[in-house]
């Protein structure tokens, strides 16, 4: 079955009342299986544990490099990728998220009433595959609050996410992990889904947010200099955000306000997380893994017939392994979007 991000809650409940209440995230595969372990609890009273050490992870995956295809090798995202996929849920938080959160009161928040120029905020292409907006807390689409006015969004950053690299070729992949990797058919590969995640991104804020396509084309420079552009031609401030540092001090170069984001350097032994959080933490996984488990149930990020409206709905397909588990995975799913479709969402 498909499932949107946001119905995941039928997959937890189940788990929950089954007595699955502290379940293992796994890869399909012995040689990697654990990547983390979720108890739930109240709402926003979860845990998430890190048993998997990172540079395990990494040797594991290197392991893998020597035994199998490279595409194999590339395919599975690296440590980096795995511990950007958690922050992206709102679990983590950035390194120096208290020099952001000083730069954000120093520069956002512009009272427009008193005559200050409003304040967008724009992206490098290394932070949009991992939700950045809302994981800085930058603006609320709903309330309309935040730091930022909205965003301006350089058609360069857009380009640089727009590949695309598919698996014609399962064999290699079913080889080293098992049958369920024929649903890679077609499906893109690696870095490839990590991309598709920052389009993603990109479009929500470009059709759904307060943001201004502007014309750049790629790379750092002439991203930089079409931001800096903006920033002359009308009366606003612009803060730029990257992972890069010579991005963020090119930006500062051209007198822009530029601050970096830094991720983790390693997983804490445990963190706190709401059901919403581990909802986007399980779709964040599926998709940069490709396919995750849980008890019970597959759950593939990308599978054969995979479509654009999969990816802009944020859809998973859910396999039950448990025949007694399906039809009651199938029939709350159907209540929930029926309740839905009734509230007209």
């Amino acid at each position: 079955m498909r499932i949107q991000r946001q119905h995941l809650t039928v997959l937890l409940n189940r788990l929950y009342d089954r007595g699955d209440e502290e379940f293992v995230v796994e890869h399909p595969s012995s040689e990697i299986g654990e990547l983390l372990r979720v108890e739930l609890d109240e709402y926003d009273g979860c845990t998430i544990r890190f048993l998997t050490e990172l540079d395990d992870y990494t040797a594991t995956r290197q392991d893998i490099g020597r035994q199998y295809p490279e595409r194999v090798f590339e395919d599975l995202p690296d440590a980096d990728a795995f511990r950007k996929a958690v922050l992206a849920s709102g679990i983590l938080e950035p390194a120096n998220q208290d020099e952001i959160e000083t730069f954000l009161d120093r520069y956002g928040d512009p009272d427009l009433m008193a005559g200050h120029p409003p304040v967008f905020a724009g992206f490098d292409t290394n932070l949009l595959p991992w939700r950045i907006d809302r994981v800085l807390g930058l603006h609320d689409p709903d309330s309309g609050i935040g730091y930022v006015n909205g965003f301006v969004l350089a058609t360069g950053v857009r380009d640089e996410l727009d590949w695309d690299y598919k698996c014609h070729e399962t064999d290699p992949f079913v080889d080293a992990f098992g049958d369920v990797y024929q649903e890679y058919w077609n499906q893109p590969l690696g870095s490839a889904r990590l991309g598709r995640l920052g389009l993603l991104t990109y479009r929500r804020i470009r059709d759904i947010e307060q943001a201004i396509e502007i014309q750049s084309a790629e790379g750092d420079e002439a991203i930089i200099d079409a931001y800096d552009e903006y920033d002359r031609e009308y009366r606003s401030d612009i803060l730029l955000f990257s992972n890069d540092r010579n991005f963020v001090e090119r930006a500062q170069a051209h007198r822009m306000l530029g601050q970096r984001v830094d991720f983790p350097a390693e997983f804490p032994d445990t963190a706190t997380a709401s059901w919403r959080e581990i909802e986007i933490l399980l779709y964040m996984l599926a998709v940069v893994f490709g396919i995750i488990e849980v008890p019970s149930v597959t759950v593939y990020g990308v599978w054969r017939g995979k479509d654009e409206l999969d990816w802009q709905h944020e859809r998973l397909k859910l396999d039950a392994r448990s025949p007694k588990l399906k039809p009651k995975l199938e029939g709350d799913l159907s209540i929930v979007e029926s309740y839905e479709e009734l509230k007209g969402e």
